[in-house]
């Protein structure tokens, strides 16, 4: 995600990894705390207008006793208000500027409360076996596994910024997409959460993997990319990735071999004039987009991607 579309800044983190924030982290959370602040305070003029009320205007004589306890105990409630209103975390947050980290494998959580105007939703990352306090937006762009390195403000456990660190290295061979899968079935059966997370994670790096990086631009700079201009030359041999084994012959045979013990399967493959790749993965012969880069060949079959690697 870019960074003018994302709450999380690559230009901060050299200083979120220093344990401050940045001057423009500390204007935007001093905005948030102000809020807060002003908030509580008009929660305590309420409880103080209630004291008054009944502390200082005539009742009756009868009800003497209990409107001036009430009415102390208004005001007691108006005197917490408003020195809590500064000794709130995220204000004792920004005073501090201090910022604090923690990595690990990912989890997102919502929790819903409810109430008599129909109740707030709460959004919180798990990481590193610390339940972190997330806005909509962050919670919405922090990935949903994965390893991850996030920076919280220490005393409101509030979200600040968000690194995303290397998958984690994955099984490889014809078994390796099998015990990752594996693996996240049995951490889901112990219900840890921090085993899900981590299983998670692997089954995301399976993902990417599989998917490989995106292929280059295009040369008029739009976000689709240009096939390569291919030679049969460059697609002789097998190709592999954790779930599929592609072996392209010299005859005009392209043998796909699932990694899940799945029969095999032939087809037809060629390189038209135009260098694109043609298969009849869909009944006839057809081009499908396909990018060559030195070891790694990217085809994309219906709107997703598979990435080889040249055996």
């Amino acid at each position: 995600m870019a960074e003018k579309e994302s709450p999380f800044s690559q230009s901060a983190l050299s200083t979120n990894q220093s344990g401050r924030l940045t001057d423009e982290q500390s204007q935007r959370w001093a905005r948030i705390a102000k809020g807060r602040r002003q908030s509580v305070r008009g929660v305590a003029y309420v409880f103080a207008a209630m004291s008054a009320l009944l502390l200082f205007f005539p009742g009756p004589a009868a009800n003497a006793a209990a409107r001036t306890k009430g009415g102390i105990a208004f005001l007691a409630g108006t005197a917490i208000l408003l020195v809590g209103a500064n000794l709130e975390p995220v204000n004792a947050d920004v005073r501090e500027g201090r910022v604090e980290s923690v990595e690990g494998a990912i989890a997102k959580r919502l929790r819903q409360s409810r109430g008599p105007s129909g109740g707030s939703q709460f959004y919180y990352l798990d990481v590193g076996g610390r339940r972190l306090r997330a806005s909509r937006v962050a919670f919405d762009a922090a990935p949903d596994a994965g390893y991850v390195r996030v920076y919280f403000l220490p005393r409101s456990g509030r979200v600040v910024n968000l690194e995303q660190l290397a998958d984690p290295a994955i099984p490889t061979g014809s078994g390796a997409a099998q015990e990752i899968f594996q693996d996240f079935a049995q951490a889901v059966l112990s219900r840890d959460r921090i085993a899900i997370a981590e299983a998670s994670a692997h089954v995301a790096a399976l993902k990417h993997a599989f998917e490989g990086p995106p292929p280059p631009p295009s040369s008029d700079g739009s976000d689709r990319a240009s096939s390569s201009h291919l030679r049969s030359d460059d697609l002789y041999g097998t190709w592999t990735n954790p779930m599929v084994t592609v072996t392209f012959r010299k005859n005009g045979i392209a043998t796909m071999t699932p990694a899940f013990g799945a029969p095999r399967q032939d087809g037809h493959w060629s390189v038209d004039a135009n260098g694109r790749l043609l298969t009849d993965a869909s009944g006839t012969m057809e081009p499908v987009e396909a990018f060559f880069e030195g070891k790694r060949l990217t085809i994309v079959i219906d709107g997703q991607r598979v990435a080889f690697t040249r055996t």
